[in-house]
């Protein structure tokens, strides 16, 4: 697997672009929401609210002396509420047109008045000065939409200042404070219409211009930052990957080397330990494997070779004591010895032969087998052909086990047949695969007994674990015949 392929170069300019959007994303919705909390700011209450506590603090004060004198010093509060007017921008309405309501506040962004009422409802001043309100005369409230219960509530001594002021759909804010003696008696009412200002398009503005100046270094900054951390991540990522593909070619001296305690480098630590386990597991696997071929060579040489060594050399101890007085006798003792010898050898042949590992990976079962039979018939002096029907892919374990049963079955062949020649079939189909080890040695008769002992055991023990049968035929002196059928995938997920 090339280097190139763990560079993660897509997976970091999606982060850093993921980074981009979010920076621009979260500035426009920072914008948005500060306009909207402006806009609902100012059509609640709580600016009406605040602007009658601000008044009442900082210009009602002033309102009082000249209110409480006997009669009211209407040109002192005149002076008070022009002044305020101007510095509030509050202006008047021209007076209504003949045919028209007595009084209509058109409630434009330019309209305004002050007015001051006495304790007992009449109006003293007006700035600017209406001509549909008259001083020296009651003041009617009620032709202002909202205004009465408000300078009802400031007669009365109201504290509250949410009591005391109002929107108005137009756009105006309405507000009464009452105006108190030194005593604390309520004595009057300063009542007031104040403009809103239609803030839509000026908001508008202000959220396109923010868009545009904000956006381009919000988008430059959230790169520069995505870009930094995105690379650090797949660096990260990375440096696992490698790891992983070492580990997945058998070496496992590569460790990923993350000390963050974030969940990345959690997930490092426990792949190195997974790795030094697997590493731990395929050592111990392949010391059992040694151990069990080990077992099984000292236990073939103790069946037949340490055998017919020690019949050689009785037959050669038989010579010796034989051998000044019957010349004849002592000869056949030695050619005894030397078949014996001779057997030996071939039987040390099969058994290296068995130990040399079969290269199937790349080469198949059917190329591995013509291999092996060659060595095998040069190291047995027996010939042997190999038929191939039908051959296609198989697995790996499959071919494996197949490969190591034949291995036993040719042993048996060479160790207990005394065969002149013998025969490999191999037959693919669909669902299964086949191997026949056939040879014309001198057979066995099946009711006394499986024969080859532990060679066919560990034939079907080998079988059985892929989920397949061996079935022996043997008839004494026409030979024996072994066939093997192991299942394919398909096949044994099936049984399964």
């Amino acid at each position: 697997m090339k280097d190139s392929i763990f560079s993660l170069r897509r997976l970091r300019w999606k982060l850093t672009l993921s980074y981009t959007l979010v920076a621009v994303v979260t500035l426009l919705a920072v914008v948005l929401i500060a306009v909207s909390a402006l806009v609902i700011f100012l059509s609640s209450d709580l600016l009406p609210t605040l602007i009658t506590q601000q008044v009442r603090d900082e210009f009602v004060p002033g309102l009082e002396k000249p209110l409480n004198q006997d009669p009211p010093d209407v040109e002192s509060l005149r002076e008070e509420l022009t002044l305020f007017a101007t510095g509030s921008d509050a202006r008047g309405a021209d007076a209504p047109s003949p045919g028209e309501p007595d009084f209509n506040f058109n409630l434009t962004p330019d309209e305004g008045a002050l007015f001051v009422v006495d304790e007992k409802g009449s109006l003293l001043v007006s700035v600017p000065e209406l001509r549909g309100f008259t001083e020296g005369e009651r003041f009617e409230a009620d032709r202002v939409p909202r205004l009465e219960p408000l300078v009802d509530a400031a007669l009365n001594g109201e504290e509250k200042a949410r009591n005391l002021s109002t929107n108005t759909p137009q756009g105006r804010i309405l507000t009464a404070i009452p105006i108190e003696d030194e005593n604390g008696r309520v004595i009057g009412a300063l009542v007031g219409t104040f403009r809103m200002p239609d803030l839509t398009g000026p908001l508008l503005i202000v959220v396109g211009v923010s868009a545009v100046l904000l956006m381009i270094p919000a988008a430059f900054l959230g790169t520069i930052f995505g870009f930094f951390t995105a690379w650090g991540l797949t660096r990260r990522l990375r440096r696992l990957a490698l790891a992983a593909q070492s580990w997945s070619q058998g070496d496992f001296s590569v460790v990923t080397r993350d000390r963050s305690k974030d969940e990345l480098g959690q997930l490092s630590r426990e792949l190195n330990d997974m790795a030094a386990q697997l590493e731990s597991l395929i050592q111990a696997k392949g010391e059992l494997a040694t151990l069990e071929a080990r077992n099984r060579f000292a236990r073939d040489l103790h069946d037949s070779v340490k055998q017919q060594v020690f019949a050689t050399s009785l037959q050669i101890a038989a010579a010796r004591a034989l051998i000044e007085r019957d010349t004849q006798s002592a000869e056949h003792h030695l050619s005894q010895a030397d078949e014996l010898v001779r057997q030996a050898q071939k039987e040390l042949n099969v058994l290296i032969a068995e130990m040399r590992p079969a290269a199937l990976e790349g080469k198949g079962l059917a190329s591995a087998l013509r291999e092996y039979l060659g060595r095998w018939s040069q190291g047995a002096e027996i010939p042997g052909d190999l038929h191939v029907q039908g051959e296609r892919e198989t697995p790996l374990e499959v071919e494996q086990t197949l490969f190591r049963v034949a291995q036993e079955a040719l042993a048996n062949v060479a160790r207990h047949s005394g065969a002149e020649h013998a025969e490999v079939d191999l037959i693919y189909t669909a669902s299964t695969v086949t191997l026949r080890v056939a040879d014309d040695g001198r057979g066995f008769d099946p009711a006394q007994g499986p024969g080859g002992g532990f060679g066919l055991q560990s034939m079907r023990e080998r079988l059985e674990r892929l989920g397949g049968y061996v079935n022996v035929e043997s008839v004494p002196g026409k030979g024996t015949h072994v066939t093997c059928v192991c299942p394919l995938d398909e096949e044994r997920g099936k049984d399964l």
